[in-house]
Protein backbone atom coordinates (compact mmCIF):
# COMPACT_ATOMS: atom_id res chain seq x y z
CA UNK A 1 0.00 0.00 0.00
CA UNK A 2 1.20 3.50 -0.54
CA UNK A 3 2.95 5.64 2.21
CA UNK A 4 -0.30 7.77 2.73
CA UNK A 5 -2.30 4.46 3.70
CA UNK A 6 -0.13 3.13 5.73
CA UNK A 7 0.91 5.78 7.32
CA UNK A 8 -1.61 6.56 10.05
CA UNK A 9 -4.43 4.06 10.41
CA UNK A 10 -8.42 3.73 12.33
CA UNK A 11 -6.33 1.72 14.46
CA UNK A 12 -3.47 3.42 15.11
CA UNK A 13 -6.26 6.12 16.47
CA UNK A 14 -8.05 3.22 18.41
CA UNK A 15 -4.58 2.47 20.15
CA UNK A 16 -3.34 6.00 21.71
CA UNK A 17 -6.80 6.78 22.35
CA UNK A 18 -7.64 3.72 24.68
CA UNK A 19 -10.20 2.62 22.75
CA UNK A 20 -11.55 0.12 20.04
CA UNK A 21 -11.46 0.93 16.09
CA UNK A 22 -14.97 0.39 16.04
CA UNK A 23 -15.50 3.56 18.52
CA UNK A 24 -13.04 5.67 16.57
CA UNK A 25 -15.54 4.91 13.52
CA UNK A 26 -18.57 5.76 15.56
CA UNK A 27 -16.76 9.43 15.95
CA UNK A 28 -15.80 9.58 12.73
CA UNK A 29 -19.14 8.95 11.24
CA UNK A 30 -20.82 10.60 14.15
CA UNK A 31 -23.71 8.21 14.06
CA UNK A 32 -23.97 6.22 17.26
CA UNK A 33 -23.18 7.56 20.47
CA UNK A 34 -19.96 8.04 22.14
CA UNK A 35 -19.45 8.40 25.60
CA UNK A 36 -18.19 11.97 26.28
CA UNK A 37 -14.56 11.22 27.81
CA UNK A 38 -14.04 8.65 25.08
CA UNK A 39 -14.66 11.07 22.31
CA UNK A 40 -12.21 13.69 23.81
CA UNK A 41 -9.79 10.82 23.68
CA UNK A 42 -10.65 9.62 20.23
CA UNK A 43 -10.18 13.58 18.72
CA UNK A 44 -7.27 14.06 21.01
CA UNK A 45 -5.47 11.60 19.17
CA UNK A 46 -6.81 12.56 15.94
CA UNK A 47 -5.27 15.86 16.15
CA UNK A 48 -1.82 14.41 17.60
CA UNK A 49 -0.96 11.99 15.43
CA UNK A 50 -2.66 13.76 12.11
CA UNK A 51 -5.02 11.20 10.72
CA UNK A 52 -7.20 12.08 8.25
CA UNK A 53 -10.92 10.04 7.93
CA UNK A 54 -10.20 8.34 4.23
CA UNK A 55 -12.31 9.00 1.18
CA UNK A 56 -14.81 5.76 2.04
CA UNK A 57 -15.55 7.71 4.99
CA UNK A 58 -16.98 10.84 3.64
CA UNK A 59 -18.57 9.18 1.02
CA UNK A 60 -20.68 7.14 3.11
CA UNK A 61 -22.33 10.84 4.18
CA UNK A 62 -22.12 12.17 1.10
CA UNK A 63 -21.66 11.27 -3.15
CA UNK A 64 -21.67 7.36 -3.60
CA UNK A 65 -19.88 5.44 -6.12
CA UNK A 66 -22.19 3.19 -7.37
CA UNK A 67 -20.04 0.60 -7.52
CA UNK A 68 -19.46 -3.00 -5.74
CA UNK A 69 -16.45 -5.15 -5.71
CA UNK A 70 -17.29 -9.09 -5.38
CA UNK A 71 -13.68 -10.98 -4.37
CA UNK A 72 -13.21 -14.55 -5.11
CA UNK A 73 -11.00 -17.41 -6.02
CA UNK A 74 -11.62 -18.30 -9.39
CA UNK A 75 -13.16 -16.46 -12.00
CA UNK A 76 -14.14 -19.04 -14.04
CA UNK A 77 -16.22 -21.01 -11.25
CA UNK A 78 -20.30 -20.41 -12.03
CA UNK A 79 -20.88 -20.63 -8.64
CA UNK A 80 -19.82 -17.11 -7.74
CA UNK A 81 -21.07 -15.69 -11.07
CA UNK A 82 -24.48 -17.06 -10.14
CA UNK A 83 -24.61 -15.30 -6.81
CA UNK A 84 -24.14 -12.26 -8.68
CA UNK A 85 -27.02 -12.81 -10.99
CA UNK A 86 -29.19 -13.12 -8.05
CA UNK A 87 -28.14 -9.57 -6.78
CA UNK A 88 -27.55 -7.92 -10.13
CA UNK A 89 -31.14 -6.96 -10.45
CA UNK A 90 -31.10 -5.43 -6.96
CA UNK A 91 -27.49 -3.61 -8.50
CA UNK A 92 -29.11 -2.26 -11.24
CA UNK A 93 -32.27 -0.58 -9.12
CA UNK A 94 -30.05 1.23 -6.68
CA UNK A 95 -28.24 2.36 -10.34
CA UNK A 96 -24.99 0.57 -8.81
CA UNK A 97 -23.16 -2.41 -10.90
CA UNK A 98 -20.95 -5.18 -9.54
CA UNK A 99 -17.23 -6.37 -10.49
CA UNK A 100 -15.83 -9.37 -9.94
CA UNK A 101 -12.42 -10.11 -9.65
CA UNK A 102 -9.87 -12.75 -8.19
CA UNK A 103 -8.29 -12.07 -4.83
CA UNK A 104 -4.68 -11.33 -5.03
CA UNK A 105 -2.60 -11.79 -1.97
CA UNK A 106 -0.40 -8.44 -1.73
CA UNK A 107 -0.34 -4.78 -0.45
CA UNK A 108 -0.60 -3.42 -3.61
CA UNK A 109 -4.05 -5.27 -4.39
CA UNK A 110 -6.02 -3.50 -0.84
CA UNK A 111 -4.68 -0.09 -2.08
CA UNK A 112 -5.64 -0.63 -5.62
CA UNK A 113 -9.33 -1.57 -4.30
CA UNK A 114 -9.14 1.63 -1.65
CA UNK A 115 -8.07 3.83 -4.74
CA UNK A 116 -11.09 3.19 -6.65
CA UNK A 117 -13.58 3.98 -4.19
CA UNK A 118 -15.64 1.13 -4.37
CA UNK A 119 -19.04 1.23 -2.22
CA UNK A 120 -18.33 -2.19 -0.80
CA UNK A 121 -16.52 -5.26 -0.98
CA UNK A 122 -17.95 -8.67 -0.99
CA UNK A 123 -15.43 -11.39 -0.08
CA UNK A 124 -16.02 -15.02 -1.11
CA UNK A 125 -12.34 -16.51 -1.11
CA UNK A 126 -10.72 -19.36 0.56
CA UNK A 127 -6.84 -18.00 -0.44
CA UNK A 128 -7.66 -14.43 0.71
CA UNK A 129 -5.45 -13.48 3.16
CA UNK A 130 -7.28 -12.31 6.50
CA UNK A 131 -4.65 -10.17 7.07
CA UNK A 132 -5.63 -7.91 3.62
CA UNK A 133 -9.43 -8.23 4.97
CA UNK A 134 -8.65 -6.70 7.95
CA UNK A 135 -7.12 -4.07 5.96
CA UNK A 136 -10.01 -3.56 4.06
CA UNK A 137 -12.06 -3.65 7.09
CA UNK A 138 -9.75 -1.07 8.53
CA UNK A 139 -10.33 1.30 5.80
CA UNK A 140 -14.17 1.42 6.84
CA UNK A 141 -15.59 0.24 3.60
CA UNK A 142 -18.65 -1.99 4.20
CA UNK A 143 -17.29 -5.14 3.92
CA UNK A 144 -19.09 -8.94 3.35
CA UNK A 145 -17.36 -12.03 4.03
CA UNK A 146 -18.88 -15.48 2.85
CA UNK A 147 -17.70 -17.35 5.98
CA UNK A 148 -16.08 -20.18 4.18
CA UNK A 149 -13.48 -20.28 6.79
CA UNK A 150 -12.66 -19.23 10.52
CA UNK A 151 -12.75 -15.47 10.60
CA UNK A 152 -12.71 -15.31 14.36
CA UNK A 153 -9.37 -13.22 14.40
CA UNK A 154 -10.67 -10.87 12.24
CA UNK A 155 -12.11 -7.09 14.66
CA UNK A 156 -14.19 -4.29 13.42
CA UNK A 157 -17.41 -4.12 12.09
CA UNK A 158 -18.02 -6.49 9.14
CA UNK A 159 -20.76 -8.94 7.88
CA UNK A 160 -21.07 -12.48 7.79
CA UNK A 161 -22.95 -14.81 5.67
CA UNK A 162 -22.70 -18.32 6.96
CA UNK A 163 -23.83 -20.68 4.20
CA UNK A 164 -23.65 -24.02 5.86
CA UNK A 165 -20.68 -25.03 5.00
CA UNK A 166 -19.19 -26.71 8.08
CA UNK A 167 -22.42 -28.36 8.99
CA UNK A 168 -22.96 -29.52 5.20
CA UNK A 169 -19.31 -31.33 4.90
CA UNK A 170 -20.08 -33.31 8.38
CA UNK A 171 -23.36 -34.15 6.77
CA UNK A 172 -21.75 -35.34 3.47
CA UNK A 173 -18.79 -37.17 5.37
CA UNK A 174 -21.78 -38.74 7.53
CA UNK A 175 -23.12 -39.93 4.25
CA UNK A 176 -20.04 -41.74 2.82
CA UNK A 177 -19.81 -43.63 6.51
CA UNK A 178 -23.52 -44.42 6.45
CA UNK A 179 -22.71 -45.83 3.07
CA UNK A 180 -19.99 -48.19 4.44
CA UNK A 181 -16.83 -45.90 3.43
CA UNK A 182 -14.12 -46.58 5.59
CA UNK A 183 -11.24 -45.43 3.75
CA UNK A 184 -11.76 -41.91 2.96
CA UNK A 185 -10.05 -39.02 1.07
CA UNK A 186 -10.52 -35.26 1.05
CA UNK A 187 -9.42 -33.74 -2.14
CA UNK A 188 -8.44 -30.21 -1.97
CA UNK A 189 -6.41 -28.04 -4.37
CA UNK A 190 -5.92 -24.89 -2.73
CA UNK A 191 -3.16 -22.91 -1.95
CA UNK A 192 -1.84 -19.44 -1.98
CA UNK A 193 1.80 -18.34 -2.99
CA UNK A 194 4.69 -20.05 -1.79
CA UNK A 195 2.57 -23.07 -1.25
CA UNK A 196 0.96 -21.68 1.91
CA UNK A 197 -1.97 -24.29 2.90
CA UNK A 198 -4.96 -22.93 4.42
CA UNK A 199 -6.64 -26.04 5.63
CA UNK A 200 -6.73 -25.06 9.48
CA UNK A 201 -8.85 -21.77 8.75
CA UNK A 202 -11.17 -23.93 6.38
CA UNK A 203 -14.81 -25.34 7.04
CA UNK A 204 -14.86 -27.95 4.40
CA UNK A 205 -11.82 -29.61 6.02
CA UNK A 206 -13.11 -29.04 9.96
CA UNK A 207 -16.17 -30.71 8.65
CA UNK A 208 -15.36 -34.07 7.45
CA UNK A 209 -12.48 -34.32 10.27
CA UNK A 210 -14.60 -33.48 12.59
CA UNK A 211 -17.13 -36.12 11.35
CA UNK A 212 -14.63 -38.72 11.01
CA UNK A 213 -13.45 -37.90 14.78
CA UNK A 214 -17.07 -38.92 16.13
CA UNK A 215 -17.18 -41.75 14.35
CA UNK A 216 -13.70 -42.80 15.40
CA UNK A 217 -12.26 -43.07 12.00
CA UNK A 218 -8.52 -42.51 11.48
CA UNK A 219 -7.94 -44.07 7.73
CA UNK A 220 -8.22 -41.05 6.17
CA UNK A 221 -5.70 -39.26 3.75
CA UNK A 222 -6.07 -35.62 2.48
CA UNK A 223 -4.84 -34.89 -0.88
CA UNK A 224 -3.74 -31.35 -0.89
CA UNK A 225 -1.79 -28.10 -3.12
CA UNK A 226 -2.20 -30.07 -6.62
CA UNK A 227 -1.73 -28.00 -9.72
CA UNK A 228 -3.32 -30.31 -12.27
CA UNK A 229 -4.84 -33.62 -12.61
CA UNK A 230 -1.69 -35.13 -13.29
CA UNK A 231 0.15 -34.43 -10.23
CA UNK A 232 -3.18 -35.59 -8.62
CA UNK A 233 -3.19 -38.75 -10.46
CA UNK A 234 0.22 -39.22 -9.24
CA UNK A 235 -0.75 -38.78 -5.61
CA UNK A 236 -3.70 -40.91 -5.72
CA UNK A 237 -1.78 -43.79 -7.92
CA UNK A 238 1.23 -43.86 -4.43
CA UNK A 239 -2.14 -44.23 -2.34
CA UNK A 240 -3.90 -47.26 -3.78
CA UNK A 241 -0.17 -48.88 -4.37
CA UNK A 242 0.62 -48.28 -0.72
CA UNK A 243 -2.23 -50.06 -0.27
CA UNK A 244 -4.46 -47.99 0.72
CA UNK A 245 -8.21 -48.90 -0.77
CA UNK A 246 -9.85 -45.53 -1.49
CA UNK A 247 -13.51 -45.90 -1.18
CA UNK A 248 -15.03 -42.51 -0.45
CA UNK A 249 -14.27 -39.42 -1.70
CA UNK A 250 -15.40 -35.60 -0.80
CA UNK A 251 -14.24 -33.04 -2.75
CA UNK A 252 -13.49 -29.38 -1.76
CA UNK A 253 -15.21 -28.46 -4.66
CA UNK A 254 -17.07 -30.51 -7.84
CA UNK A 255 -14.26 -29.84 -10.06
CA UNK A 256 -11.89 -31.43 -7.34
CA UNK A 257 -13.88 -34.34 -6.84
CA UNK A 258 -14.98 -35.11 -10.74
CA UNK A 259 -10.84 -35.50 -11.37
CA UNK A 260 -10.22 -37.78 -8.36
CA UNK A 261 -13.11 -40.00 -10.02
CA UNK A 262 -12.16 -40.23 -13.40
CA UNK A 263 -9.03 -41.56 -12.24
CA UNK A 264 -9.96 -44.53 -10.60
CA UNK A 265 -11.67 -45.42 -13.00
CA UNK A 266 -8.72 -45.29 -15.00
CA UNK A 267 -7.26 -47.84 -12.54
CA UNK A 268 -9.99 -50.20 -12.73
CA UNK A 269 -12.79 -48.62 -10.26
CA UNK A 270 -16.89 -49.33 -10.87
CA UNK A 271 -18.23 -46.33 -9.21
CA UNK A 272 -20.01 -46.21 -7.43
CA UNK A 273 -19.37 -49.70 -6.03
CA UNK A 274 -16.27 -49.85 -4.98
CA UNK A 275 -16.44 -46.09 -3.99
CA UNK A 276 -18.50 -43.60 -3.48
CA UNK A 277 -17.66 -39.70 -4.43
CA UNK A 278 -19.22 -36.32 -3.30
CA UNK A 279 -18.20 -32.68 -4.18
CA UNK A 280 -19.62 -29.28 -3.46
CA UNK A 281 -21.37 -26.09 -4.80
CA UNK A 282 -24.08 -28.55 -7.03
CA UNK A 283 -22.47 -27.39 -10.31
CA UNK A 284 -24.04 -28.49 -13.32
CA UNK A 285 -21.01 -30.86 -14.41
CA UNK A 286 -22.36 -32.62 -11.72
CA UNK A 287 -25.20 -34.07 -14.25
CA UNK A 288 -22.67 -34.35 -16.71
CA UNK A 289 -20.48 -37.49 -16.14
CA UNK A 290 -20.95 -40.70 -15.02
CA UNK A 291 -22.28 -41.69 -12.74
CA UNK A 292 -23.78 -38.44 -11.81
CA UNK A 293 -22.16 -36.73 -9.01
CA UNK A 294 -23.66 -36.22 -5.49
CA UNK A 295 -22.92 -33.02 -4.57
CA UNK A 296 -23.28 -30.08 -1.35
CA UNK A 297 -25.77 -27.52 -2.80
CA UNK A 298 -24.85 -24.07 -1.65
CA UNK A 299 -28.11 -22.22 -1.95
CA UNK A 300 -26.75 -19.22 -4.27
CA UNK A 301 -30.43 -17.55 -4.41
CA UNK A 302 -30.30 -17.35 -0.13
CA UNK A 303 -26.65 -15.77 -0.47
CA UNK A 304 -27.94 -12.88 -2.81
CA UNK A 305 -30.81 -12.17 -1.05
CA UNK A 306 -28.57 -12.30 1.94
CA UNK A 307 -25.96 -9.94 0.87
CA UNK A 308 -28.81 -7.58 -0.87
CA UNK A 309 -30.18 -7.33 3.10
CA UNK A 310 -26.54 -6.61 4.49
CA UNK A 311 -25.95 -4.39 2.62
CA UNK A 312 -28.79 -2.17 2.08
CA UNK A 313 -28.78 -1.72 5.74
CA UNK A 314 -24.47 -1.24 6.03
CA UNK A 315 -24.73 1.66 2.74
CA UNK A 316 -27.67 3.27 4.59
CA UNK A 317 -25.26 3.45 7.60
CA UNK A 318 -28.01 1.85 9.79
CA UNK A 319 -27.02 0.76 13.12
CA UNK A 320 -26.31 -2.70 14.04
CA UNK A 321 -25.49 -4.93 16.09
CA UNK A 322 -23.22 -7.85 15.94
CA UNK A 323 -25.76 -10.29 15.76
CA UNK A 324 -27.70 -8.59 13.09
CA UNK A 325 -24.39 -8.18 10.82
CA UNK A 326 -24.15 -12.49 10.96
CA UNK A 327 -27.11 -14.42 8.43
CA UNK A 328 -26.76 -18.36 8.91
CA UNK A 329 -27.88 -20.32 6.15
CA UNK A 330 -28.18 -24.41 5.46
CA UNK A 331 -26.72 -26.55 2.40
CA UNK A 332 -28.20 -29.13 1.49
CA UNK A 333 -26.68 -32.93 -0.12
CA UNK A 334 -27.73 -33.11 -3.61
CA UNK A 335 -27.49 -37.86 -3.99
CA UNK A 336 -27.42 -38.86 -7.40
CA UNK A 337 -25.49 -41.82 -9.10
CA UNK A 338 -21.73 -41.65 -7.01
CA UNK A 339 -23.15 -42.72 -3.82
Amino acid sequence: MSDDIKRVTRKDVAELAGVTPTIVSYVINDNRYVDTVKKKRVLAAIKELGYRPNSFARALKGKQSNHILFIVDDLLSSHFAKIIKKMDSWAYEKGSFISLCESQNSDEFVSQIYQRYFDAVIIASGTFRQKYIQQLIDTDIPVVLLEMRNYSKLHGEFALINSGLYEGARLCTRTLLEKGRKNLVYVHSRFVENNEFILEEDFRYHGFTDELKVAGIDSYRIIQGYHDKIELEETIGCLLDSGFRIDGIFGRTDSEAIPAMHILQQRGYDLPADCSVIGVNNSDLCNYVQPSLSSLDINRGEIGEAAKHLLDKMLSHQNLDKDELHISLTAELIKRESL
